[in-house]
């Protein structure tokens, strides 16, 4: 067991758990922190306080569990996802809600510098556009190490708050440009702030255009505004039953929701429920942002069917064969963790164990290349197949220890997966055990695989009975009303 402050060797911060250049590696691995403690995630036994050294829990969270030396570097703490990673409290009110216990800290203010800067050019806008928000569970008296990790999220200031945001920006810096930074308070703005930041209230430092010493301040967002935040990304939303869908089980209710949209293409489905910006660009979350339409959720609320069932939802477009156009990918491995984990204990059985909600765009057989909403489905890899699933795991770990990482399983070699190329390009490279660079990989699920699956879940589904289990999942109530 480790104690604060040991140190991390080498070789375990070469060899990181993730992916640092792609945000959906850093997330995925940062979630495994939800619902654990330090102690539990990564075995250290004490923290000093924080109320004596601030931020140190968050430095031990840089230091053991993301494997990286706490710094004081201006870029982010992710620089090549341009991520920047915060650790932030919760505490219960006397009402027992949970909201936010202190302002959240960006980075520091540099008088000098910040008077020669735009917004679009601000450290600030910089600090605000990625952060990966880790919310514990502050309990008095407690441990450090014992605080729940109670909420991941990667979160961007929404596009709403940015005019607010810049107006509160702005109202500071035009104070330091009149030298009047000495006058600055948290009472001039709504949501960012210049929070005083100094070993004690004794500390000053120069101002650009006046003699008056001033207070080191720091850029932060209010601690009202960082309640709002978890409560926003808190917040889960029933799917909207209409009447005759109060009994419906899980699985039926989302196909009604979905059965009126049949036939119409995402980009119609886009027009329907105005996602689509005279224009503007097709988001990429696209399809996850029609699905919450459908469903009645709102687009910045979790769905809280899918959050008790732990179910993702995933867009499949199938070509008139029945074949998807698109596999299905999972993060980019380390051949390091491979080398060393049975499949039992994974990040691809935990993966594999992932459910989902398909929503199945099928290529039109009148009009090649058009593909329109055809139907829903949940989907769970099979017990049964979790040893072919387990077979190639085992194989691909043979030859990273073996000193072959270079020769990924082909799919012909698998009736499940197989692993391929997953990075930028051939330069996108991670070591391998004996000292090589290799292509970042990752595992995959086989297209033809896929299609089997969709085609027998379908029909599954079309012949069950009440009281039934589709694809592994158990329903709620009866599989009546379809």
């Amino acid at each position: 067991m480790k104690g604060y402050g040991e140190g991390v060797n080498e070789a375990s911060m070469s060899e990181l758990p993730y992916d640092r250049t792609s945000k959906e590696s850093i997330l995925y691995y940062a979630m495994g922190l939800e619902g654990k403690t330090l102690r539990e995630a990564v075995g250290i036994e004490a923290v000093e306080n924080p109320a004596v050294r601030r931020g140190s829990l968050g430095n031990a969270v840089e230091l053991y569990y993301f494997k990286f030396d706490p710094n004081s570097d201006p870029n982010a703490d992710f620089n090549e996802a341009g991520i920047e990673l915060k650790t932030t409290p919760l505490k219960h009110n006397k009402r027992g809600d949970l909201v936010s216990k202190e302002r959240l800290v960006l980075s520091m203010i540099n008088y000098a510098n910040v008077v020669d800067e735009t917004w679009e050019t601000s450290s600030v806008l910089k600090k605000c556009s990625d952060i990966l928000l880790l919310f514990y569970l502050y309990t008095p008296d407690a441990n450090p190490v014992d605080y729940e990790f109670y909420l991941v999220e990667l979160w961007s200031i929404p596009e709403e708050d940015i005019p607010t945001v810049r107006q509160d920006w702005e109202t500071v810096v035009e104070k330091v440009r009149q030298g009047r930074a000495h006058e600055i308070s948290g009472s001039d703005t709504l949501y960012l702030e210049a929070c005083t930041k100094a070993a004690n209230a004794k500390v000053r430092t120069r101002q650009p255009y006046s003699d008056i010493p001033v207070k080191p301040r720091a850029w932060a967002l209010k601690r009202s505004y960082m309640t709002a935040v978890s409560s926003k990304l808190l917040k889960a939303q029933a799917i909207e039953r209409e009447e005759g869908q109060r009994k419906l089980p899980l699985l039926d209710l989302v196909r009604e929701r979905f059965r009126p949209y049949f036939g119409k293409t995402e980009t119609e489905l886009a027009e329907r429920f105005d996602l689509l910006k005279p224009g503007g660009r097709k988001p990429k979350s696209l399809g996850a942002m029609i699905t919450k339409r459908i469903l009645g959720v709102d687009e910045d609320t979790k769905i809280l069917e899918f959050e008790k069932a732990g179910i993702k939802t995933k867009t499949m477009r199938l070509k008139q064969s029945g074949m998807p156009k698109e596999s299905v990918s999972f993060p980019t491995f380390d051949n390091f963790k491979v080398a060393e984990t049975h499949f039992e204990d994974s990040d691809l059985r935990e993966q594999l164990e992932q459910k989902y909600l398909f929503v199945i765009y099928r290529e039109s057989e009148m009009d090649p290349g058009r593909f329109v909403l055809d139907d829903v489905m949940f989907w769970q890899m099979p017990e049964d197949d979790l040893p072919e699933a387990k077979r190639c795991y085992d194989e691909m770990r043979r030859r990273i220890r073996a000193g072959e990482a270079e020769n990924s399983v082909r799919s012909s070699e698998n009736r499940c997966c197989h692993v391929r190329p997953h990075g930028r390009d051939s330069r996108d490279t991670v070591p391998t055990p004996q000292g090589d660079e290799v292509v970042k990989r990752s595992f995959w699920l086989n297209q033809a695989y896929l299609k089997d699956e969709i085609e027998r879940g379908l029909e599954e589904r079309d012949r069950r009975a009440p009281n039934c289990t589709v694809l592994g999942i158990d329903l709620p109530s009866s599989c009546e009303g379809s």
